[in-house]
């Protein structure tokens, strides 16, 4: 079935907030909507629909009409109320259908009336009929929802409070799935799955990375997906996908910019905008922003993750709500076919042959850190030789690599480095590669790391990362 679920109001709708200012209206519209949505898609066969928006006032013809192209079956409406401007005892629960009074209508808004009173104990306003522009011209089932007074303070206040919005959602949620008898999704899944073992190589996942002209960085991460996704229980190639999709392969390019660390346009607890790159989250360096991402993943696929909750948006009433990545849709993103074309992407790197042997499985793996900074990238400890990715390391600290093809070498700084080329990236000694740098070179071996640095310390503003340069 497919319901519209909307926020009334907007953003900026002039007077609708309550009497001191402390709360606009849309901030409780549009909070419940959400909760709304997300328990209606644990329902099989649902679809949602939103026809507000968190960054513009929606002009309610604008919003009838989307519905009725839609073809919705039915539409509900969710609001706060008011009597006057001013603080004053008017207080309680109503919910409205067309004065024609249509049986179906009448029916929907008694059930959503009668579960809100038993649920929070507020006063019965009743079921009444309004000549109301989102229930005159929708071609479907029409409800609108006060939820309570703005212009009381007791119900100011428990209107400002999650729990309060939470509580009306749910139970929302629960009478339109009495009407018409919506039964929960079981255990069983079709489609992608987001939880589970990885399908394939971090090999694969950078060779694929690679055709598709993704940045350096992008490339390195794909480690650090698999390191986590393994950790966590979920797909690392998932995660992986969906970073390329939401940063155009490392790129960006939006109002999340490369110094976010965040690969999956994840925002803040409080939220906002899409256009607004205050709503959107930032970390501290790239192995957090990509745990947030795959907490996140993890969450929607109802998989408890243990230890620090580093997702800011960690909502219990998100959990196990989509558990393929086609569920994504409209949950994750607001597009129907966003999980659609995550699958796409996935489809070509499950697909991806690697183009050179797979790496020595005996070969040990180092971590490398400039400046007391780790990055995603590692290198290899190969005959008691550290040899490291000379594009990760020279892309951190914004040095430009160079490839001389008369002489099939890498240069960097001017300087020609012994380097060796496997699976498209070049790897050189570790202090050949810091001598090109300017950089000294230590050996930690209890935790097998790489150490470059030197004492002037400088920022790249480009990659966030510390370049160390003689005075």
């Amino acid at each position: 079935m497919r319901f519209v679920i909307e926020g009334g109001h907007g953003p900026d709708t002039p007077g609708k907030r309550t009497p001191d200012g402390s709360m606009r209206e849309f901030h409780f519209n549009s909070a419940v909507a959400r909760y709304v949505r997300d328990g209606l898609m644990q329902y099989e066969g649902v679809e949602v629909l939103f026809t507000h928006a968190d960054d513009r006032d929606v002009p309610l013809k604008e919003r009838t009409d989307k519905a009725n192209a839609w073809k919705a079956d039915a539409f509900v409406s969710i609001h706060a109320n008011a009597f006057g401007n001013n603080w004053n005892e008017a207080n309680g629960i109503e919910t409205f259908v067309y004065t024609t009074r249509p049986a179906a209508a009448v029916k929907l808004a008694e059930a959503v009336q009668r579960a809100l009173i038993r649920a929070t104990g507020r006063r019965d306003r009743g079921v009444k009929a309004g000549d109301l522009h989102v229930l005159r011209e929708t071609k479907m089932t029409a409800i609108l929802i006060e939820c309570g007074f703005m212009t009381n303070r007791e119900e100011a206040e428990l209107l400002k409070s999650d729990e309060y919005r939470r509580k009306c959602a749910a139970t929302i949620v629960q009478a339109i799935a009495e009407v018409y008898g919506l039964k929960k999704a079981g255990s069983a899944t079709t489609g992608t799955p987001i939880a589970g073992q990885s399908q394939a190589t971090v090999e694969q996942a950078q060779e694929w990375a690679r055709q598709k002209k993704a940045t350096q960085a992008f490339i390195d991460l794909a480690s650090v997906y698999w390191r986590v996704g393994a950790e966590l229980g979920i797909r690392p190639e998932i995660g992986y996908t969906q970073a390329a999709k939401e940063t155009g392969f490392g790129r960006f390019g939006g109002v999340v910019s490369r110094d976010f660390h965040n690969w999956c346009g994840l925002k803040t607890t409080k939220g906002g905008s899409n256009t607004d790159p205050l709503a959107h989250a930032r970390f501290l360096n790239d192995e957090e922003g990509v745990r947030a991402h795959l907490q996140h993943l993890a969450l929607y696929a109802g998989v408890e993750v243990k230890g620090e909750i580093v997702d800011p948006r960690h909502f219990p009433s998100v959990r196990g709500t989509a558990k393929t990545v086609e569920s994504l849709g409209g949950k994750w993103a607001p597009a129907a076919d966003y999980g659609k074309a995550i699958t796409e992407l996935l489809a070509g790197l499950l697909t991806t042959k690697v183009s050179t042997p797979p790496v020595d499985k005996s070969v040990e793996k180092v971590n490398i850190q400039i400046n007391g900074i780790r990055i995603p990238a590692q290198g290899d400890l190969r005959n008691g030789v550290s040899v490291l990715p000379v594009g990760a390391v020279s892309e951190a600290l914004g040095v430009t690599l160079e490839w001389v093809p008369e002489t099939k070498q890498v240069r960097v700084n001017g300087k020609d480095l012994t380097a060796t080329i496997e699976a498209g990236v070049a790897y050189a000694p570790a202090r050949e590669l810091a001598a090109a740098l300017d950089l000294q070179v230590e050996w930690d071996g209890p935790t097998k790391t790489v150490l470059l640095k030197n004492q002037c310390v400088c920022i790249n503003k480009k990659t966030g990362y510390r370049r160390d340069e003689k005075t």
